[in-house]
C-alpha cells in the first residue's frame, strides 16, 4: 500500500462506531483500503480482448475474498468469457431462526482509460487526495464490491453474491449464466444491485424504474465506388442522404417523438402519484421515463481536408432506442426492421444489424423492502431517501426480477461529480465508509 494511500486513510477515520477513531479503527480502514488498490489495479476492462487475462485476474482475486470469508464460490462460464461469480454466505442454515437470504449484485469489468491524457492521476492506481478516492472502477462498481465484502462481516443473514464481468459490455451471457445457477439462488427473497448512486452527498436515493435499449447499425450501399458528383448526381441515390431522409422520418427532431407506427402502443402510462413523487425528489427531468432515439455515430463518404466532390458509395448508422416499462425490445426490433424496409427506395441495398438488448425495469416503489432499506439509508445518512428512475440500463436489473419475481432494490454511494465512465473516476471518501455501513445494517436487518 502506498505512502499517501496510507496517510490519508490515518487522516480520515469515518465514525462507524461511536469514538472509533483508535489504532484498531485505523488498522481496519487501513486494510479495506489495501484491498481496494489491488483489485483497482486489475485492468479488467471487459471491452479489450487483449486484457481479458485482466478480467481473470480480477475473478480471482474476488474469488479467494470471498473463500476467505468461508464462502462457497462456483464461477459460471460459456467459452472465455468473463465468469459469472456466484457465492454463498451461510451465517445461519437454521430455518427456525429467522434467517433470510438476500441476493447482491456489484460488477467488477470497468470501462477502458481513455481519453488517458485527461487523467490527472494513474487510472490504475488508487490514489486518495481531497477526501476523493481516485481511480478507474472505483465507483463503478469496484468500490461497491469492495464495500460489500467489508460489510459481510457485520451480516445476520444468508447472502448470495452475484458478481458479474460483462456488465460494461451489455451483460451479454448475464441471462444464460444466471438460469445455470439457478439453484443457488432460489431461497432468495430481495436482490440488492450496487451500481447506483446518491442524489448528492449524504442524500440517498433508490432507483425503481430503468428505461431498457435496443440497439442498431444500417449500412446503405448504392454503387460499388464513389462516384463524380457532377457526373452522377440526380441519376444514382445518394446513401449518405437516404440515411438522413430515412433518420428524419423516424423521430420528430422538434418533439422529440419517434414517428415509427405502433411504437408507443404498449408504453406504460406515468401516474400522477409517480409524477409528484419523482418531483419531490427535486427531479424535474421526467423525459427520462419516455422512450427516446438517438443517432450514435454516422460514417459516409469523405472527411478529410478541403472537399472531395462525390457520391459516397456507402452510408453507416449506428442508433439506439431506449425503452420504457411495457415495450418488448423484441417486438420494437421488428417494427424497426419494417419501418426501414417500407421507408427506403425500393432496389437499395442494405444491411441492418441489431445487437440485442432488454426490457426495461420496474417494480413497485411501495414494496416492503424499499420501504425499509429508505428508513435504513435515511438513518445512515441522516438526510430523507429519495425515489428516482433512471434514463439508463441494467441489464442484469430486468433479467432478475423477470426470473425470480423477487423485488429488485437499486441502490449505491456514488455521487454525480464522480466522473463514472470519464477520465479521473472518483469515490468521494466520506460516502465510502458511510456506504459500508449502511450496507452492514441491510445485511443485518
Amino acid at each position: 500500500m502506498s505512502g499517501e494511500i496510507l496517510k490519508r486513510s490515518l487522516d480520515f477515520l469515518p465514525r462507524r462506531q461511536a469514538g472509533a477513531r483508535d489504532d484498531k479503527q485505523a488498522m481496519d480502514n487501513k486494510q479495506v483500503l489495501e484491498k481496494f488498490e489491488k483489485l483497482v489495479a486489475i485492468q479488467s476492462v471487459s471491452t479489450d480482448s487483449k486484457r481479458h487475462k485482466e478480467i481473470l485476474k480480477a475473478a480471482d482475486f474476488i474469488k479467494k475474498e470471498l473463500i476467505n470469508l468461508d464462502c462457497q464460490v462456483n464461477l459460471y462460464q460459456k467459452d472465455d468469457c468473463p465468469p459469472l461469480i456466484i457465492a454463498s454466505y451461510n451465517f445461519c442454515t437454521d430455518r427456525s431462526k429467522n434467517c433470510k437470504t438476500i441476493g447482491v449484485y456489484a460488477h467488477y469489468d470497468v470501462q477502458p482509460e481513455d481519453p488517458i491524457d485527461q487523467w490527472k492521476t494513474p487510472p490504475f492506481r488508487l490514489t486518495v487526495k481531497n477526501g476523493k478516492i481516485y481511480g478507474r472502477g472505483t465507483a463503478d462498481d469496484k468500490g461497491h464490491l469492495i464495500e460489500i465484502l467489508v460489510a459481510t462481516k457485520k451480516s445476520r443473514n444468508n447472502i448470495v453474491f452475484i458478481f458479474e464481468g460483462e456488465e460494461e459490455i451489455g451483460s451479454k451471457n448475464f441471462k444464460e449464466l444466471i438460469l445455470k445457477a439457478k439453484k443457488d439462488l432460489k431461497e432468495i427473497e430481495a436482490f440488492y444491485i450496487f451500481d447506483m448512486g446518491m442524489k448528492d452527498k449524504n442524500i440517498p436515493q433508490i432507483y425503481y424504474g430503468l428505461r431498457g435499449i435496443v440497439a442498431f447499425e444500417l449500412k446503405i450501399k448504392t454503387s460499388e465506388i464513389d462516384l463524380h458528383s457532377g457526373v452522377y448526381g440526380n441519376r444514382v441515390p445518394n446513401p449518405a442522404q437516404l440515411l438522413a431522409d430515412l433518420m428524419s422520418r423516424m423521430k420528430d427532431s422538434k418533439t422529440g417523438k419517434i414517428k415509427i407506427p405502433g411504437f408507443y402502443d404498449q408504453v406504460k402510462e406515468i401516474t400522477q402519484e409517480e409524477k409528484d413523487l419523482l418531483l419531490k425528489s427535486n427531479d424535474t427531468l421526467l423525459s427520462k421515463i419516455y422512450p427516446s432515439l438517438d443517432i450514435n455515430g454516422m460514417i459516409s463518404g469523405y472527411t478529410g481536408e478541403g472537399s472531395k466532390t462525390i457520391i459516397p458509395a456507402e452510408a453507416m448508422v449506428k442508433f439506439s432506442i431506449r425503452l420504457v416499462p411495457n415495450q418488448d425490445h423484441k417486438k420494437i426490433e421488428q417494427l424497426v426492421e419494417g419501418f426501414i424496409k417500407n421507408n427506403l427506395p425500393k432496389g437499395v441495398d442494405y444491411k441492418l444489424k441489431i445487437f440485442g438488448g432488454n426490457d426495461a425495469f420496474y417494480i413497485d416503489f411501495k414494496n416492503p423492502h424499499t420501504k425499509k432499506t429508505a428508513k435504513i439509508l435515511s438513518q445512515v445518512f441522516q438526510g430523507e431517501t429519495k425515489f428516482n428512475r433512471s434514463g439508463g440500463s441494467v441489464v442484469a436489473a430486468e433479467i432478475l426480477q423477470r426470473l425470480f419475481e423477487k423485488p429488485v432494490i437499486l441502490i449505491g454511494f456514488t455521487l454525480p461529480d464522480n466522473n463514472i465512465h470519464a477520465p479521473n473516476e472518483n469515490f468521494d471518501e466520506e460516502m465510502f465508509w458511510k456506504g459500508i455501513v449502511a450496507i452492514e445494517k441491510i445485511f443485518a436487518q
